[in-house]
């Protein structure tokens, strides 16, 4: 079905445009949360420490104490999945003779940039339109779940 505006025709209406745009905010929002996640994870265990500067009566920095451990970030649950995979290579990248269980985080973007920039995009004719990818029914959903996932 398409939609007449002044500017052409859409895909959608303004309504599921608008809760498109908000799904396309919370996507980037959680491709940020999990580039902070990778750049946590990268990190050796004895390097995911909180420090603070120890400054002298002069306000002079004289050292750094340790706090605590860095907390792991959140990982958004809407597009990022947790799994167990069998790889036959060490940390170290030497190859294993018996595989070994490490944990793997995927982020998906569930096509949600895809259907944003399309539904962006007029077209001249109602003919020319082209279907989104995700329905306005799977993205009120996804639209809850994010609202959800906050």
């Amino acid at each position: 079905m398409a939609f007449r505006s002044r500017w052409g025709w859409y895909q959608c209406d303004y309504a599921t445009f608008g809760l498109l745009k908000q799904l396309h905010a919370a996507y980037w929002r959680a491709l940020r949360q999990y580039a902070t996640w990778k750049r946590w994870h990268r990190k050796m265990p004895h390097n995911r420490v909180l420090r603070r500067r120890i400054r002298d009566e002069r306000g002079r920095k004289i050292g750094m104490e340790s706090i605590g451990p860095w907390p792991e970030p959140l990982l958004p649950s809407l597009f990022c999945t947790r799994r167990q995979v069998l790889t036959h290579w060490s940390e170290d990248g030497k190859p294993l003779k018996e595989g070994r269980l490490m944990e793997e985080v995927v982020f998906d973007d569930l096509g949600i940039p895809e259907a944003y920039r399309t539904a962006r995009r007029p077209a001249a004719t109602d003919q020319e339109v082209m279907a989104l990818r995700l329905s306005p029914k799977e993205i009120r959903r996804l639209v809850a779940l994010a609202d959800e996932g906050r």
